[in-house]
């Protein structure tokens, strides 16, 4: 049970994905008859599939809708314009891989077979991720400037770009992968290694590295690390603070390396007030990035289970779920993050968790 419900899940309990893929899929039915058989079972799609049966219905239900897609109808609209395009079936085109037998809940829902369930979810993510990859702006002076503003005017944090952090993925263990995938927390994962700004939208996404790499390492083994460690990005000019020439950063944890353009809080040794007071104003700045998982995992509930599917198609689905992450950020921040939803600092300078840290649904 459990592992169909992760499933059902898949972005947003599955919905999202089989809605888009079940509409086409209507859209297109003068396709060549298939060469083999057909079940009548699946051939009634059209007519008593859940998405002819009940999308309507649901769609003029605001709040069940939300609850289903984590996005208003009108908003949802939108998206499916965007997406529609590259969506266009192709022509004597068939799924090569098995989805497998976990699939067949969300398949037997939209009346789609097994087999065809997982190619709707490879070319849907594949469609978010084209569609939607200006929601993650390119580094530039100009968006880098922006961002460091933000932190300012947000948390009181001068010349931070970005705050950084990976997050594990939990995957089923693909076949003779050893111990690649296998990371420190004892779960299989991939790695998404993010970084976001003051509103906990993703600036940068790197999906895909085994689990049993530190954070340390994706950072040096990506072209974005790279570049920030050999201090090759379009960071804009240096700052004077307080009589000081100040370059811009980004802050990470103790698992990132120091250097010019990455900032971590001092150690454990007795420290200073000053220390205290710099260790204080770069944590407020650092959890901007914790809140964006945190609120990402729990609007994307497949990202806090075990995505049973090969490693390339939870890239897939991981870019996705951020892409779309920012295009609800930017399109509908009240419904998707509420004030209550992410965590906050109180009057009295205290930070109040937000209520996805408790895995609260609303």
């Amino acid at each position: 049970m459990d592992d169909e419900i992760n499933f059902l899940n898949l972005l947003s309990c599955g919905a999202m994905m089989a809605y888009i893929g079940a509409e086409e899929m209507q859209r297109s039915k003068r396709r060549k008859k298939a060469r083999h058989g057909v079940s009548p079972y699946l051939k009634d799609r059209n007519e008593k599939g859940r998405f002819a049966s009940d999308f309507e219905h649901l769609h003029m239900d605001s709040s069940r809708f939300i609850e289903n897609f984590r996005m208003p109808p009108e908003i949802f609209d939108e998206l499916f314009e965007r997406l529609q395009p590259h969506l266009r079936p192709k022509k004597n085109t068939r799924p090569k891989d098995a989805a497998g037998t976990l699939q067949r809940h969300v398949a037997s829902c939209y009346r789609i077979s097994k087999q065809h369930i997982g190619k709707i979810v490879s070319d849907v993510c594949k469609a978010i991720c084209c569609a939607l990859k200006q929601e993650i702006s390119e580094w530039t002076e100009a968006t880098l400037r922006e961002v460091a503003d933000g932190f300012q005017k947000q948390w009181n944090f001068p010349n931070c770009v970005g705050a950084a952090d990976g997050k594990h993925v939990a995957i089923k263990a693909p076949p003779n992968s050893g111990s690649l995938f296998y990371n420190y927390k004892g779960f299989h994962s991939i790695v998404l290694m993010a970084t976001c700004d003051a509103n906990y939208r993703f600036t940068y996404i790197d999906v895909g590295a085994y689990g049993s790499e530190g954070d340390s390492n994706v950072v040096k083994n990506s072209k974005f690390g790279s570049s920030v460690l050999n201090d090759e990005c379009n960071f804009p000019p240096d700052t004077f603070i307080d009589e000081k020439k100040i370059p811009h950063f980004i802050v990470g944890d103790d698992a990132f390396p120091l250097c010019k353009r990455i900032i971590k809080p001092y150690g454990s040794k007795p420290l200073s007030t000053e220390e205290r007071i710099c260790n204080y104003r770069l944590s407020r700045a650092r959890r901007c990035i914790e809140n964006a998982f945190g609120i990402l995992s729990s609007r994307w509930l497949c990202l806090r289970k075990v995505l049973i599917c090969h490693p390339d198609r939870a890239q897939l689905v991981v870019s996705a779920c951020c892409q779309l992450h920012n295009f609800l950020l930017n399109k509908s921040r009240q419904t998707y993050n509420p004030a209550m939803f992410s965590g906050f600092e109180t009057s009295d300078g205290n930070w109040e968790a937000g209520q996805w840290h408790y895995g609260n649904q609303i």
